[in-house]
């Protein structure tokens, strides 16, 4: 197996990829008093050997309580982690022979609150998330998001941290419900007024054996901003291109399409 280095960590972080839900022309990283969000995700894992196994259906709806904090209801991977690579998050349409652990999963509550910024615009918040109803796995999830924008150029990054609030306990010496680190990156750039390409990679891992454990994703995005409220969007992902585990290469990746309204 191969080990975190400090030069593939840099490398990882200064990569860019994830997507966002709303449209990228959105001046902040929390919604407007009174603004709601809905974002319709269709999630396909697209792994060798197992085409569209599973597909999900994922809502995610977000709330501004004030111009500084906005709630949410969050289904999708993207929401949970900010990439795009895994199906299977809140309702699974192709049932267990199709690759669905659950008809319903992966449903969380979060909050994030506007620092503001002027060159880099940021918001922290954090929530919990039930990654296994079955299993009773639950985390509570601490997170930051931060955004630079000049013109059509635009990179966000949106790190978070999942801390185990149940099912701790070790199995063979590894955490069943582990902690979990997530860093997506994405680099955002408006070709044209209505169309938005994305580029993106970013670190991601178990805190628990963390070095032999990292795994580096690749992804494309493109998103169709129809008017201020509306957007279309769809995305390739390759889940673990390098890292240090065994399963990596292109073999390990997902499709997903999505809509997403601000009314």
């Amino acid at each position: 197996m191969r080990r975190l280095t400090f030069s593939a960590l840099l490398s990882a972080l200064v990569a860019a990829l994830a997507v966002p839900g709303t449209a990228v022309a959105a001046p902040g990283l929390t919604l407007p008093a009174g603004k709601v969000n809905v974002a319709l995700n269709v999630e396909v894992g697209m792994n060798d050997g197992a085409a569209a196994k599973p597909i999900s259906l994922s809502p995610d709806v977000s709330y501004g309580v004030t111009d500084e904090l906005t709630v949410a209801l969050v289904h999708s991977r993207f929401a949970a982690t900010g990439f795009r690579a895994v199906a299977g998050g809140g309702l699974c349409l192709t049932g267990e022979d199709g690759g669905c652990a659950n008809v319903y999963d992966n449903a969380g509550v979060e909050a994030w609150y506007s620092l503001g910024g002027d060159a880099v615009k940021l918001a922290a918040g954090g929530g919990v998330h039930a990654l296994s109803l079955d299993g009773g796995f639950y985390a509570a999830k601490l997170g930051l998001r931060a955004r630079w924008q000049r013109d059509a150029l635009a990179v966000v990054a949106l790190p978070s941290l999942f801390v185990a609030v149940t099912e701790r306990d070790e199995v063979m010496g590894a955490r069943v419900n582990p902690e979990r680190l997530w860093v997506p990156v994405q680099l955002l750039y408006r070709v044209a007024d209505p169309v938005t390409l994305g580029l993106g990679s970013g670190l991601k891992g178990p805190l628990q054996g963390f070095g032999d454990a990292w795994e580096v994703p690749l992804g494309f995005m493109g998103q169709y901003a129809v008017d201020k409220s509306l957007g279309l969007g769809a995305s390739l992902v390759f889940g673990k291109v390098v890292g240090g585990a065994d399963a990596t290469g292109f073999d390990y990746r997902g499709v997903q399409l999505w809509a997403s309204y601000t009314m």
